[in-house]
């Protein structure tokens, strides 16, 4: 069983570097890297609504819900407007804060998937469907994370760093964290999914979206990039919850 959970993070370790590649390939112009964040913002609204959101609210009464998910919309709002917020810091410096949240948001949540599939490896079927979920989600989801790094016009190197953090997240949280933790206990992970849910709402609302839209130009392809991450991510969603 281990030797298939180390190929499986292999997967989905090279599989996240090939979706942040993508935007590291060429140079891309402010233009069209908004566009890019159009789709990441659709990315993280469909997995809040699709995926994270039924999955805490299935696990628990309707009121603790909720003020876990809004303890991760007061989190991340409070790192990001008062703990990293500089007067004066330009627009760039605003770039850098959300791409330093997306990026925390998105390393925990893919921390809890690679701990969820360690869970699954005894069912060999199961864990396949997981994997080809986590897959799907990590991937888009590195491309959005990349391009608001670029955005921020951060180094190559600090780029890299972000992105390989990433990627590491869900083999750590497989091979590291399944171990340690007791599997019988897993239930409890609901409480840090509804954490996570309220991070990935503040980050698509108060971040994402305001910055896709923050121009007239290409409203009508911003929005529809946004709609089909949306689409792509409440599908797969769907189809995880159904396996």
């Amino acid at each position: 069983m281990f030797s298939d959970l180390a190929l499986y993070c292999a997967i989905m370790f090279c599989a996240t570097i090939a979706g942040g590649m993508v935007t590291l390939v060429w140079r891309w112009s402010d233009e069209r890297l908004h566009l890019f964040i159009s789709f990441g913002a659709g990315i993280f609204l469909g997995a809040v609504f699709g995926h994270l959101l039924p999955e805490v609210m299935g696990r628990a009464h309707g009121h603790q819900a909720g003020l876990y998910i809004l303890a991760g919309f007061l989190l991340i709002f409070f790192v990001e407007r008062i703990l990293l917020h500089r007067e004066g810091g330009g627009h760039h410096h605003g770039h850098l804060v959300v791409s330093l949240t997306v990026l925390i948001g998105l390393s925990v949540h893919s921390l809890m998937e690679g701990f969820g599939l360690a869970i699954v490896m005894s069912d060999k079927d199961l864990a396949e469907v997981l994997l080809l979920s986590i897959l799907a989600h990590k991937v888009p989801a590195a491309f959005s994370l990349v391009s608001l790094m670029v955005l921020a016009q951060q180094s190559r190197k600090r780029v890299w760093a972000g992105l390989l953090i990433f990627a590491a997240t869900a083999p750590v949280g497989a091979l590291v964290l399944g171990p340690i933790f007791n599997y019988g206990r897993a239930g409890a992970l609901w409480q840090f999914t509804g954490i996570v849910t309220g991070s990935f709402l503040y980050v698509a609302t108060a971040d994402l979206l305001p910055e896709a839209f923050h121009s007239r130009r290409r409203r009508w392809v911003n929005l529809l990039l946004m709609l089909g991450g949306i689409t792509l991510m409440s599908w797969l969603g769907s189809d995880a919850g159904h396996h």
